[in-house]
């Protein structure tokens, strides 16, 4: 929700140096041509892990989430330019969290982002 909100202060600790900076990237270019997101979940229908590893010295889990979602883009007058403002949408995403296993900070990270085929 962070996201779409564009709210940068929230996601930043959440989120590798490298998603953030595509994240903000995103959120700037959207800003820039005056849209807004909104996005409203329905249900998180499944989350499958389908990946779990350490690699130098992060431990790293891929989950699969099948979702249900309402979101569009609207631009500088409100009207819908993308998506739907009602319509119910599967949503089918897959994230890979990461957390150093030697940190004292028991949160993950998103590392990676992608959206299933």
């Amino acid at each position: 929700m962070a996201f779409a909100t564009g709210d940068r202060k929230t996601l930043k600790p959440l989120l590798s140096k490298e998603v953030f900076d595509s994240f903000a990237a995103e959120i700037a270019d959207r800003e820039q041509r005056g849209e807004s997101v909104e996005t409203r979940f329905v249900s998180i229908d499944k989350a499958d892990l389908i990946d779990a590893a350490v690699k130098n010295g992060a431990a790293q889990v891929t989950v699969k989430f099948v979702s249900k979602m309402i979101r569009n883009i609207r631009d500088k007058s409100g009207a819908v330019v993308d998506g739907s403002a009602d319509q119910v949408t599967e949503i089918v995403d897959i994230w890979t969290f990461a957390r150093e296993l030697r940190s004292r900070d028991p949160n993950w990270r998103l590392v990676a982002t992608e959206e299933a085929q």
